[in-house]
């Protein structure tokens, strides 16, 4: 089910453009960086159950302080969400849901080498393949929405100096899918290399 068009990806592009120009002009003093990782994941309202969807994210970001304390994130990845079922080691159920995400986000670093951020994230499916034991669903039948809207907390140790160990919950507000409602229910584990 490819959902990404030329019109949809300028569209992306653009406002990631105007967004990082905005902050751009904004702020005194502008970093940023790579995030990548694993996410593990489900789909609450599907009737599978615990985070067994293994993906990847890997992205960019950017980012500025207003205090010592208070600061601005954005960021812009690639992340595989969806859900697994295995009984029996028999795949009953399977979803792979790609999506473009960017988190907008308020950073609070209340000590050193300590980071917490919390805000939302826009994302944008940019497929989804379902499977029900083993076998493909035709994408007619999978009725996905192409946009998500969530909620990110996050949490990040900088281990060495530009380098973070970072975790975060990612979790659905509105329905990615209707009849019933489905929404993504996502940990992520990862890396955050920062510039100096």
């Amino acid at each position: 089910m490819k959902l990404l068009n030329k019109r949809n990806l300028k569209f992306i592009i653009l406002f990631s453009f105007f967004t990082l120009s905005y902050l751009n002009l904004s702020a005194q003093r502008i970093n940023g960086g790579f995030l990548g990782g694993l996410s593990t994941n489900q789909i609450d309202g599907d009737t599978q159950k615990d985070y067994k969807k293994l993906g990847l994210f890997s992205g960019v970001f950017v980012e500025t302080n207003f205090t010592e304390v208070i600061g601005a994130k954005v960021e812009l990845y690639y992340i595989g969400k969806g859900a697994l079922k295995n009984v029996d080691g028999v795949e009953i159920f399977k979803t792979h849901l790609n999506y473009v995400e960017m988190p907008f986000l308020l950073r609070i670093t209340p000590i050193n080498d300590i980071e917490l951020d919390i805000g939302l994230a826009f994302s944008y499916l940019i497929s989804a393949r379902m499977f029900e034991y083993a076998e493909e669903v035709p994408t007619s039948n999978i009725n996905m929405h192409h946009f998500d809207f969530s909620g990110i907390v996050s949490g990040s140790y900088y281990f060495i100096e530009n380098v973070a160990f970072n975790v975060r919950i990612d979790y659905s507000i509105v329905p990615v899918k209707n009849n019933p409602n489905w929404y993504n229910s996502n940990m992520s584990f990862g890396l955050i290399y920062r510039f100096n």
